[in-house]
């Protein structure tokens, strides 16, 4: 009776951990999150931008950081579903710190790409 009593708890565990795991926000997945950093309408080549895995709020703690190319772009690919926080910043010519205040994004669960453009200001 007790191996029986045992082996249904153990089953009930296996079961609640089983359906209770979910992806965190982070690489490995499908999706991308993409777009241009832009000053006005200027396109800013040289900007640095991050992402944050697992939040929409604005946050100085990122997990992954990458620069615009010559046209201005930027993109994150690999994403798994959740929630992201991405926001830009550059440094002019003048030593001027311009920031984008950042965008909150959510990824579902199948491939896809999401343009997020930012302004820097």
């Amino acid at each position: 009776m007790k191996t029986l009593k045992l082996s249904i708890i153990l089953l009930f565990v296996s079961v609640f951990a089983i359906t209770s795991c979910s992806k965190d926000a982070g690489f490995e997945g499908t999706n991308t999150i993409k777009g241009a950093v832009l000053q006005g309408t200027t396109p800013v080549a040289g900007a640095i931008v991050h992402i944050a895995f697992g939040t929409k709020s604005e946050t100085t703690t990122f997990d992954a950081t990458t620069i615009t190319d010559a046209s201005g772009n930027y993109k994150f690919v690999g994403l798994q579903k959740g929630d992201y926080f991405v926001d830009a910043e550059y440094t002019t010519n003048l030593n001027i710190l311009l920031s984008s205040g950042g965008a909150a994004v959510t990824l579902g669960g199948t491939k896809g790409e999401i343009t997020v453009d930012l302004t820097v200001q």
